[in-house]
This record gives structure tokens, sequence and C-alpha cells, in this order.
């Protein structure tokens, strides 16, 4: 089926709308807005949205096969955006029944909806309530995603239409994470330059992080489930929630890794006990757990070296027992690591002495409050580049300077102060 062969048909009914998108190599950038059967169209199972949730359904299941219409393809499709965000579906469901549609979707010739999902959703929902035949106003883009010369143009253009306008709900933050390194890293469809100009992204720096953080992610993920490709496996940071965690821990454990002789060490202890953290229901949350590690044990040269000598044995029983038995799901954490006595033991030591490290780390901190402020100070400097002034206007920019002086003053006087 090809939906432009229906137009010329005069199959579909257009609305009078039109809808303006640029796209590059297509001479025309005002398309006329049809109302297409739901029956006609497909969930796009290349959407960074919910790309997370197909993987984990492909590992558990297998890959599925697009089909159009009220198709069992189109069923699970459906719940994998109504799970992404709930409340928005809500919202975009009781917005439809009270306007109807307000803002027209993209679709390809094909069927594969690349704009729209959640609209397309709500109206599936609404004809099965119904039983009234539904339509979806969308225009009709001449690209095919099965074509590489297409495939990137479709990316920008999902990028752009789902993240570059300001009314759009961003990606999970697991669902970005990985969008990001897919895109750049692993399909190499576009530069990082390309991606920030696609999602409006103010400059690269959070595109790069987001790369650090996957990779960081990959490596738990190698940890804790070996064997194949962790890529395919990416579904377990959403389950396991490592987006809080791995966002408090990444510039540490990346600069620890550039400049400690133990930096592969101590990234793969931090990200044992970040897995054993997992674990215990009474214990806090793991995004607080890493915090406590990275700012009272990993900021410490002293306690660092505690840390990678008392893990050291403890991490081997655990990654062994992950070599032996490698998660597939949230839930097999807990029971891989209570597969036996010794597994047993080696998490509830790390975790404690750890939390011994933690606590005189603690006090340290409070002896030494002047020099943590200043580490902290030191670090948010240097994670600025001069990317981030690059949307600044006039007097913003001169804003900057006058607080750059402030500082220099300030550092200044705190040197003559203290005679250095």
């Amino acid at each position: 089926m090809n939906l432009l062969h229906n137009v010329a048909a005069n199959k579909y009914k257009p609305t009078r709308e039109i809808k303006r998108l640029f796209i590059p190599g297509q001479a025309n950038s005002e398309y006329t807005v049809y109302a297409i059967p739901l029956t006609d169209l497909y969930y796009n199972d290349q959407n960074g949205r919910i790309n997370t949730a197909y993987k984990k359904y492909k590992a558990e299941k297998g890959a599925l096969k697009p089909e159009i219409g009220d198709s069992g393809y189109n069923k699970i499709f459906e719940q994998f955006i109504v799970d992404s965000n709930e409340q928005a579906m809500k919202d975009t469901l009781q917005s439809i029944k009270e306007k109807a549609q307000q803002e027209p979707g993209v679709v390809l010739p094909d069927g594969r909806v690349i704009d729209g999902n959640r609209r397309f959703t709500a109206l599936r929902k609404l004809q099965e309530e119904n039983d009234i035949p539904q339509y979806f106003n969308a225009i009709i883009i001449p690209l095919d995603a099965n074509s590489k010369a297409d495939e990137k143009i479709i990316k920008e253009l999902e990028l752009d239409l789902q993240l570059g306008r300001e009314e759009r709900v961003n990606y999970d933050p697991i669902d970005r994470i990985f969008d990001v390194y897919n895109t750049i890293v692993v399909e190499k469809l576009m530069t990082e330059e390309e991606y920030k100009r696609a999602s409006g992204a103010g400059n690269t720096r959070g595109i790069n992080r987001d790369i650090r953080l996957a990779e960081l992610i990959l490596k738990f993920i190698g940890i804790v489930s070996p064997g194949g490709n962790p890529v395919d496996k990416f579904y377990l940071a959403r389950d396991l929630k490592l987006d809080g965690p791995i966002e408090e821990i990444e510039s540490t454990v990346t600069k620890l890794r550039a400049e400690h002789e133990d930096g592969e060490a101590i990234t793969e202890a931090v990200l044992v006990h970040l897995a054993a953290s997992k674990t215990d229901e009474n214990q806090k949350d793991s995004t607080r757990v890493m915090r406590d590690l990275k700012k009272n044990v990993l900021k410490n040269s002293e306690l660092l070296n505690h840390f990678v000598k008392m893990a050291d044995e403890k991490v081997d029983v655990i990654v062994d027992t992950f070599a032996e038995k490698p998660i597939k799901s949230s839930n097999d954490l807990k029971v891989a690591l209570s597969k036996n006595e010794d597994t047993e033991k080696a998490v509830k030591k790390l975790k404690a002495r750890t939390d011994e490290l933690i606590y005189r780390g603690e006090k340290d901190s409070r002896r030494r409050t002047a020099v943590v402020e200043l580490e902290n100070i030191r670090d948010r400097l240097e994670e600025l580049q001069p990317d981030d002034f690059s949307e600044l206007t006039v007097d913003e920019n001169l804003e900057a300077k006058d607080i750059l002086k402030e500082i220099t003053d300030a550092l200044f006087r705190l040197k003559k102060d203290l005679n250095i």
C-alpha cells in the first residue's frame, strides 16, 4: 500500500490545512494535511521515545514485523506509547475528545507514523471506545524508512518534531541517552553537531555527556549481564532506573578513569557497589548512595585507595556470580546476588565496608569543608565550555563577564589572605 497513491486516487479527504516542513532534498515546503483512516497506519519501530521498551520486548519475545491496522504489532506498540508517559497520554486523549486533533502528524507513504504517535494512540482508543471510525490528520512525506539515503533525513525530522520545538515533551532520560548513543555511535547516522541542530539543543556538551553516560551504562550492563551485545540490553538501564545514579557519578568516574592508575578497577568497584545497592529494599535510593560515595570517598584520595583495596576480592566474587547467571530483568538482580552464601557475604561486606568509608569521609568532609567547597567550585567551572555562552544575548554576555570578574576578584582576595 502507498498512501500517496491513495491521495492520487482521491481516497483521502484533504482537511484544508497546510503544514510547513523543511525536508532536505525536497523542493516542497508546504504539505496538504489529509484525514487518513487509522487502518492504513502503523507505529514507527525506530521511534527514539520507545526504543528501549522495544529492545526489552525483542530480548524476551523476538522482533515484530510492522503491520498496519488493528494488528498485533500496533497493539503492542500502542502499549509502549501509553507506558512511556501515562499522564501525557491521558491529557492527549482528553484534549482530542474535547477539541479534536489540533496538530497534524507526519507519516510516510507506507503508513509509518513519524510524528504524532500519542495523537495516533488517542484516536485508536477513541475508535475502540465508540466503535466509530476515526481519522488521523497528517501530511505524507515522500521518504522511505528502508532507504539508507532517507534514513538520516527521517531521523532529523523525528528529532526536530519531537524534541526541537518548545511544546514537545522530552524523552525519558534513559531513552534520550540511548537515542543519542545509538544515532551517533552505533548507527553513525549523525555527528554530535548534526544531532544538536536537529534536536534543538543549545550546544553539544549535553550530547557528548549522554554518550559518556551511555558508555558507563553499557559497562554496568556488561558486568551484570555479560554475553551478547550490551546495546541490545539497554532496556535494563530503564528497568533498574540507572539514569539518576549514573548521572551522579559520571563526571567523577570519567576523570578517575583518565587520571588514576587504578581508574578501571575503581569504575568496576563503583558499578558493582551500585548493583549491590539495588538489592536492599531498606537501602536509600541508589542516586543518594552514589552521591554519598562520590562526595565522601571517590573525592578523598586516601579513602579512595582504601575503597579499591577493600573492594577487590568482593567485586571478583560478585562479578563471577553474574558471569554464571547473567540477569535478564531487574527482578533477576536480587536473585543473582542471593545465589549462594559466598555471594551474599561478599555483597554484605562490600556494602558494610563502603558505608564505613562513607561515614569516615563525612567526618573528614566536615573538617575539610573549605577544601571540599573549593573542589566543587573547580569541578563546576571545569564543566563550562565556550559553547555554553553562545546562546546568550549581548546583555547576558556582559553579565557573564561581570560575574567572571567578581570570581577573579574573590580568588585574588582569598589568595592574598592565605599568603598564596
